[in-house]
């Protein structure tokens, strides 16, 4: 009789491996951006700022994907988002309990991100390119994108003060030397690591994270108080410049959607992925206006303000006030914004009116998740809600009055105008 012959090639992971390692890389990647979100509101540092919410969303895009294929593995299975190793929970939580913006860095990209991008490669050498082709399609492009992140920090490095420092260089070792003793966040086999034998190294002592209740700015900035001009624009050019400093000062939204991502951890997966999608939308549009009065060589925090009178408003009634605020103030965006598109392009100015159209496309999307997620943490309360949103509106309008009546926006009123008549008479030449 002929024997049974052994097809293909010996296989290396079953589908019970593949999802366990693939549920271990969810975690990894869900914890380390809400870390990152969490602390968005403490960084100093107005590049770092700004860049920190693309990156989140992009951990929030391979989190994503990642949990789905989870969930395809095992289909109906549900448990993707329990069951964690507490241990490797316990590490990821403590990733936010930084001095600075260096050893944020340092922690989390040189350390962490360095582990994953290992732990990716692992996974992809054994896995089967046919059997788990779903995975591998997704998961090919994961260790290039987080090099780039990784390549993007390293630029800013330079900028960071601490960075260098003998206390910076530690943190990322005792948080590399943790991880090592959790086994990484995978084995060389690309496989969710046994457990050592060893005990797991701590981290020294450190407190809880507290975000402040002012968010923090680049002490390079001038002081401020609030950050749009006292009074309405008089001519063109002013209106096309303060919706630039309105634009740039958007980064508080950034900051409130960050923040909730990581005080509410209990919330669904959904309410993560939307909260990181929003919060780099917000960096966008900051970005947008400071490209645009950039152009003319106004420079943020100094030629204009950069506070969150906003967020400053609500903070100390909690998180939920001052995203009850933003929800509040998106709901006129799209109406708001797609007027100020109209507009501009009727003057020529159509990077303005480019930047609105878009900003109002993405209000509109932001719309929708404020409603769902406050609407969520105040129980479905419905009454409750619409009292929420005339409660924060009110107290801002009351702090905003009062703030104005204590400064008079100098010296950048002052700064403003002479830019201002120098582009002006530029312009006539």
């Amino acid at each position: 009789m002929a024997k049974a012959k052994l097809m293909g090639e010996p296989g290396k992971r079953q589908v019970e491996e593949a999802s366990t390692a693939l549920k271990r890389l969810f975690w990894v990647e869900k914890e380390t951006m809400r870390a990152l979100a969490g602390y968005l509101i403490s960084v100093s540092n107005w590049s770092l700022k700004k860049i920190l919410p693309l990156h989140i969303w992009q951990d929030a895009l391979r989190a994503d994907q990642l949990r789905t294929r989870v969930l395809e593995l095992r289909y109906p299975r549900r448990d993707v988002d329990q069951g964690h190793d507490p241990r490797l929970t316990a590490f990821l939580a403590n990733l936010i309990r930084v001095r600075n913006d260096s050893e944020l860095v340092a922690g989390i990209y040189l350390a962490v991100k360095n582990e994953l991008i290992r732990a990716y490669e692992a996974y992809l050498r054994d896995a089967d390119p046919l059997d788990d082709a779903p995975t591998v399609v997704f998961m090919r492009g994961y260790p290039d994108q987080i090099r780039k992140q990784i390549e993007e920090i390293k630029e800013l490095t330079g900028d960071l003060p601490d960075w260098g420092r003998e206390g910076v260089r530690r943190w990322q070792e005792e948080t590399e030397r943790r991880l090592a003793a959790l086994g990484g966040v995978l084995d060389a086999n690309g496989q969710v690591p046994a457990a050592p034998n060893t005990g797991m190294a701590d981290f020294e002592d450190r407190p809880e994270y507290v975000p402040p209740l002012v968010p923090v700015r680049d002490p390079r900035f001038t002081a401020a108080s609030y950050h749009m001009p006292p009074r309405d624009p008089e001519k063109f050019i002013e209106r096309q410049v303060w919706q630039g400093i309105n634009h740039v000062n958007e980064i508080w939204a950034s900051e409130i959607t960050g923040l909730v991502m990581w005080k509410w951890n209990d919330m669904p997966w959904e309410f993560y992925a939307e909260c990181a999608r929003w919060c780099y939308d917000e960096s966008r549009h900051c970005m947008m206006g400071e490209q645009r009065l950039a152009a003319w060589g106004f420079q943020a925090g100094v030629d204009y303000p950069v506070y969150a009178d906003h967020y400053e408003s609500q903070s100390k009634h909690g998180e939920l006030a001052v995203f009850a605020l933003l929800h509040r103030f998106e709901m006129n965006g799209p109406g708001w914004k797609s007027g100020l598109k109209a507009d501009f392009e009727r003057e020529g100015d159509t990077s303005s009116s480019q930047d609105f159209d878009y900003d109002w496309a993405d209000e509109s999307i932001h719309l929708l998740y404020g409603h769902k997620w406050t609407l969520y943490r105040l129980g479905g309360d419905i009454d409750k809600l619409e009292k929420l949103k005339v409660e924060v509106n009110e107290r801002w309008f009351d702090w905003i009055d009062e703030r104005r009546k204590e400064w008079d926006y100098e010296p950048f009123l002052s700064r403003l105008t002479k830019k201002i008549s120098e582009i002006e008479v530029g312009a006539d030449g």
